[in-house]
């Protein structure tokens, strides 16, 4: 059943998931259904893989008004690479010109973290953003210093996303003019995250979109709607995030929810959001 705010909120996108997740299974159309209730009309959903990068072009392909692509190598998969992962994604993005890079980037989070590896893989994807003029979407989690050497060290990159930005609040305004943009997710409502959500007070209105990383990242359980679902965090719920976005900013959820989905419009170059 729809939410009460989904006729105040206006239409919205979904700035960073992956419906291509087997968990949704045979969920799928139901939970693209429930999206549409919910005004959500747009998604951006991110491969992590060489193995489901077919798959989200096949959802593309269904659902072209629905869905854009992004393919790209999570660093939690960069050990597992083929040695024409290059070559694969190059065809990727040749034979989908609507899609962005991603999902990519940098984590010292996870155990036996190779920066060094994950350092060159993501230069690729730097490289094949200029090359093609598209947007990254920018994984980073624990390795700023390592992030910001390498814009430093390299040409400048079209505009990107950091999804569920959890950097440090100074580094805000020099990644702005270099582009970045900054989605926010519902999992930032957890008490432990009160730190980033007060980052989000201070993102620039024409920088600011919203995600909900589904099928993970779910919010605390006191912001979980009517359509939770116990083995995944279903996407739909994104309208509880966009309302609470709002109230940390002092702001109507429809203000919040134009401003977020002009940006994620301008920044995928999506049509029919301006």
């Amino acid at each position: 059943m729809p939410t009460e705010n989904n006729n105040a909120q206006g239409t919205l996108i979904d700035a960073h998931n992956h419906l291509q997740d087997q968990r949704f299974g045979d969920d799928l159309a139901d939970v693209l259904a429930s999206m549409q209730d919910e005004n959500i009309v747009h998604n951006i959903v991110n491969g992590t893989c060489e193995h489901d990068w077919p798959e989200v072009e096949a959802l593309h392909k269904a659902h072209p008004e629905r869905i854009s692509p992004a393919f790209g190598l999570h660093p939690w998969k960069t050990g597992a690479r083929s040695i024409e992962w290059q070559e694969k994604l190059r065809h990727f993005l040749l034979e989908n010109p609507l899609a962005s890079i991603g999902e990519c980037g940098l984590d010292l989070w996870m155990r036996d973290a190779d920066i060094d590896d994950q350092a060159e893989v993501f230069k690729i994807h730097m490289q094949l953003s200029r090359e093609f003029d598209r947007p990254l979407t920018i994984h980073c989690l624990k390795a700023w210093p390592q992030f910001i050497g390498l814009l430093d060290s390299s040409p400048p990159l079209p505009d990107f996303l950091l999804h569920s930005y959890n950097g440090p609040r100074e580094h805000v305004p020099s990644l702005c003019r270099r582009g970045a943009h900054f989605s926010f997710s519902g999992y930032f409502l957890h008490p432990r995250k009160q730190q980033t959500m007060l980052t989000f007070r201070h993102i620039p209105d024409d920088r600011l979109l919203i995600e909900t990383d589904a099928p993970d990242m779910a919010p605390p359980e006191i912001f979980q709607g009517n359509y939770h679902r116990d083995n995944y965090h279903h996407p739909a719920d994104l309208p509880i995030t966009l309302t609470e976005l709002a109230k940390l900013r002092g702001v109507s959820i429809r203000q919040c929810g134009d401003v977020t989905t002009q940006n994620a419009a301008r920044l995928f170059r999506l049509s029919g959001f301006r």
